[in-house]
């Protein structure tokens, strides 16, 4: 087989075949898989390693390997195919139009604040897919794939743009029973033990320190990779810990969680919206990022 273009690129019905045999063990299987003869799917093959000049299968009585080049040749096989299948479905559905976009976010945020808000977004622009995942941590925007995140962060690093979706502000909270009616933060930083959380691990020091108040050990006490973990530990009557009001509000409405001051401490780092630099004009992206800050704003609210 010879590329009918200028670019070396073989037939997609013969990387099919390949992946299909590879995946199978068997050209009888592929062939069942695919609707095609066994001879049909062998040529197919056949034709790839000609135009690749190197085999990509050994064949033997009862079953097909793939030798050590078509293993390494497979794997970007499929991934190409996966991404092309991708493409279709989205044109098919209608999509194509409307574009999609790939977004990292938060755990917490994710799956207290934004997914609670993507179905407002849906019904306000339907053409375009958001496909969410989860990141815990700083997002490599560059090798990962997506078209953007939501990071908490001090701001975007180089070469990406950012804007500052909303603040992190940490108030101290505990259950109730922990600290009898009329208890004050001063005898909740006496009984109880501090709740720490990873994302923030600073956060106790500097509030006590901005508050003026004195602990023997502020760094003392369990730490928790997620918001969510540590808004648990604060429900079970662990200790007293410093949550934002997302987090925290419907709990302190069911009276599950009591708010100990009024006093918060606004973390140096905030939640940001983060893509690379030349992705920012992106009308998909551009359209989110406009519907993200109103229900940002919107929260906001009083």
């Amino acid at each position: 087989m010879k590329s009918t273009t200028s670019r070396n690129l073989p037939a997609v019905a013969n990387l099919l075949a390949f992946e299909t045999t590879a995946r199978l063990g068997s050209v009888t299987e592929a062939a069942e898989e695919l609707c095609l003869t066994q001879s049909a799917v062998s040529k197919q093959v056949s034709e790839l390693e000609s135009f690749l000049g190197i085999r990509l299968l050994d064949r033997r009585k009862g079953a097909v390997t793939a030798t050590a080049t078509g293993e390494a040749y497979l794997k970007q096989v499929r991934t190409v195919l996966n991404l092309l299948e991708e493409a279709t479905l989205e044109v098919l559905s209608g999509r194509g139009a409307g574009g999609r976009l790939d977004l990292s976010v938060p755990v917490s945020l994710g799956n207290i604040w934004l997914l609670p808000r993507l179905l407002q977004f849906a019904k306000q622009h339907p053409q375009i897919q958001l496909n969410i995942t989860t990141k815990v941590g700083p997002v490599d925007l560059v090798h990962s794939g997506l078209d953007a995140a939501i990071m908490y962060c001090a701001g975007p690093p180089p070469g990406h743009f950012g804007v500052q979706v909303m603040p992190l502000e940490l108030f101290p909270v505990c259950a109730p029973d922990r600290l009898p009616r009329g208890g004050s933060l001063a005898q909740a930083l006496r009984s109880l033990p501090l709740l720490h959380q990873n994302a923030a691990p600073d956060a106790w020091p500097a509030y006590l320190a901005q508050i003026g108040a004195k602990v023997a050990r502020p760094a003392d006490g369990p730490r928790y990779g997620l918001l969510t973990m540590g808004l648990q530990a604060a429900v079970g009557g662990m200790g007293l810990a410093l949550l934002p009001d997302y987090v925290t509000g419907d709990d302190i409405a069911a009276g599950r969680l009591l708010r100990v001051s009024r006093r918060g401490y606004l973390s140096p780092k905030a939640y940001y919206f983060v893509c690379l630099e030349e992705k920012r004009t992106h009308p998909t992206l551009v359209t989110f990022v406009e519907w993200l800050l109103d229900a940002a704003h919107a929260a906001a609210a009083p």
